[in-house]
């Protein structure tokens, strides 16, 4: 068992040298929607980070962001929603990821962390996410688990 674990650490060393020699600054605009239990909603965020060509050919690449930016929705809520938000996420075909959103209606506000994972390839994500409350539960619509696409369009 030991054996397969330095192996596995040797391999991952060497791989993880080769994509931070080929690392790239980039940035650009995240758009996207999801739809959940309470309806659909849109999303935009300035992101910031790199991207990675792997050294074997540049058609297959990875994409690490972190984010700002605002979401509103559900879309077809009594009440107007839209919450600010941080993120962070990493693309190498499974996508991970966490943000950090507060909805407010103007009125009340909810603080939220949200966990992601999906699938993500030449700019593309397709993602599940879940809300979870940080401080108060709060009735404002919101998705609690939801389905997502956004695209990430670099400058």
């Amino acid at each position: 068992m030991i054996r397969y674990a330095i192996i596995i650490a040797i391999v991952c060393t060497h791989l993880f040298e080769d994509m931070r020699a080929s690392d790239i600054p980039v940035q650009g605009l995240t758009i996207g929607m999801h739809a959940g239990d309470q309806g659909k909603a849109v999303e935009a965020s300035y992101g910031y980070g790199s991207l990675v060509y792997w050294p074997k050919t540049t058609c297959i690449k990875g994409l690490g962001t972190i984010s700002a930016g605002i979401e509103t929705g559900p879309l077809n809520a009594d009440r107007f929603t839209i919450a600010p938000k941080v993120n962070y996420t990493m693309n190498w075909f499974i996508s991970f990821g966490a943000s950090m959103l507060y909805y407010t209606d103007f009125t009340e506000g909810s603080l939220r962390f949200r966990p992601e994972v999906g699938l993500s390839m030449f700019g593309l994500r397709v993602y599940h996410g879940w809300n979870f409350s940080v401080d108060r539960y709060n009735p404002l619509p919101m998705n609690s688990s939801f389905f997502g696409m956004s695209y990430f369009v670099k400058f």
